[in-house]
């Protein structure tokens, strides 16, 4: 149907053409689908629909009705149209990879592109890999092959419905260009439910092969999680146990093991994240803090404002930062206030200036009011309902108490040296490309 595959480049699309796509999708997947079985049930005999002939009732019913040109027109379309399945399921799993291994769920091997093409070839090649096993496996048995892929297909379908429901709960204030109400999710996750359980009640045995290949994923996943601790733990077992060390002497050079674990483990500590900040909400940042601590794996985290005047600086933001340094001892928190405009431009800038992927910034969910679309800048990824203002800070506003001092000077007296970066230059990505905006530490 192509909803599988529209879905990896909905960032990709201009505004308005994703729901295009999907209901150009539904009204001819549902003509078809309909017309097709009906047609068949009166034409064909029902054991041929179920019987061995089952794998290509399509062109058996071209066949009985137009005879064998038709019947090889079908194939031949057949043909064509499952070899485009094929490539944009390798298109969607390099996507899908390398998505994955930019947001440090995978290892950084999959996002690995030769210089020739630019394409993820080690990526291609396990997709290679891992869908020769199955027909190995399967024999190359068509059913037993579309049963497994009707098991997969229904339970992202299933997912796709939970998501959209989820979404509802969690985030009710993120902007939505569409507004469903949450009972189409039950029902399509319903109707998805029933069409699962139709398949495994027909193959069972097709449950073992997709609880294999879904548990060598996960495994890979939660492996690539826990790099930290297996590193951390590997250098204890070898410094401490005699044994360990002995064992492991059989095998590798200590002494480059050790080295290149250090070094994986440097790097996985260094990597820093940025969080977007509008308010000076110690326990929103608190909680964001708290989100990377237990998620990420960067133990580097720099607490962004953008502002356009001085004047609107959040009270006791840097105060509340340095404490947060404090407070986690882990984990470096430092602050940059950046001139200028939040939206895309200054996100890339950012993360242009201070080397972080796009993908490793995060915020707190938007709210309707916000004028850029999310799937426009850029991958930014929402961890947090929407922030609100301390009280404290709201008192002061409606007493009309007077500003803390936010001009670099006074606040470079009250830190110490590093934890505060002013970035300058509104607009800097959009009006001075070549121009680097100057900062203070």
């Amino acid at each position: 149907s192509g909803f599988e595959t529209s879905a990896n480049f909905v960032e990709e699309q201009k505004p308005g053409v994703f729901p295009k796509t999907l209901t150009n999708m539904w009204i001819s997947v549902s003509i078809i689908n309909i017309l097709l079985p009906t047609l068949a049930i009166c034409v064909l005999p029902l054991d041929d629909l179920v019987g061995d002939k089952s794998a290509f009732a399509v062109a058996l019913l071209a066949e009985r009705v137009g005879g064998p040109l038709l019947r090889d027109i079908v194939a031949i379309d057949a043909l064509l149209v499952l070899s485009g399945s094929v490539l944009t399921s390798y298109v969607g799993v390099c996507g899908l990879f390398q998505r994955m291994a930019g947001d440090r769920c995978l290892p950084e091997f999959f996002s690995i592109t030769n210089s020739w093409r630019g394409s993820p070839h080690y990526t291609i090649l396990i997709f290679f890999a891992v869908c020769a096993s199955m027909c190995v496996l399967l024999d190359g048995d068509i059913t037993l092959l579309g049963a497994i892929y009707s098991i997969s297909f229904l339970l992202v379908m299933g997912l796709f419905a939970f998501c959209g429901l989820w979404m509802k709960l969690t985030r009710p204030t993120l902007p939505r260009t569409i507004n469903t109400h949450p009972m189409m999710f039950v029902l399509g996750l319903i109707l998805v439910a029933t069409a699962f359980t139709a398949v495994v009640i027909l193959h069972p045995e097709m449950l073992t092969y997709f609880y294999m290949y879904y548990g060598i994923t996960t495994f890979m996943v939660m492996t690539t999680f826990a790099r930290e601790t297996i590193f951390s733990t590997f250098l204890r077992l070898v410094s401490k146990n005699r044994l360990v060390r002995r064992t492991l002497k059989l095998f590798i050079k200590m002494d480059v093991a050790q080295k290149w674990v250090k070094s994986k483990l440097d790097l996985l500590r260094s990597q820093g994240v940025v969080y977007y900040t509008k308010n000076a909400s110690l326990s929103q940042i608190n909680r964001a803090l708290q989100y990377i601590e237990e998620n990420e794996e960067a133990r580097w985290v720099r607490v962004v404002h953008v502002y356009q005047d001085q004047k609107d600086i959040p009270q006791h933001l840097v105060e509340y930062v340095q404490l947060l340094d404090c407070v986690y001892p882990r984990i470096r928190v430092d602050c940059i206030l950046a001139k200028g405009e939040f939206g895309p431009s200054m996100v890339h800038h950012i993360s242009k200036r201070i080397s972080v992927p796009v993908n490793c910034m995060f915020i707190n969910c938007p709210r309707k009011s916000f004028k850029h679309s999310l799937d426009r800048m850029g991958g930014v990824r929402v961890i947090l309902n929407s922030e609100k203002g301390s009280l404290l800070d709201g008192i002061r506003l409606s007493l009309g108490s007077p500003q803390a001092p936010t001009d670099p000077d006074a606040v470079r007296s009250r830190l110490r040296n590093g934890v505060v970066t002013f970035l300058g230059g509104a607009d800097a990505a959009e009006s001075s490309e070549g121009e680097e905006p100057e900062q203070t530490h």
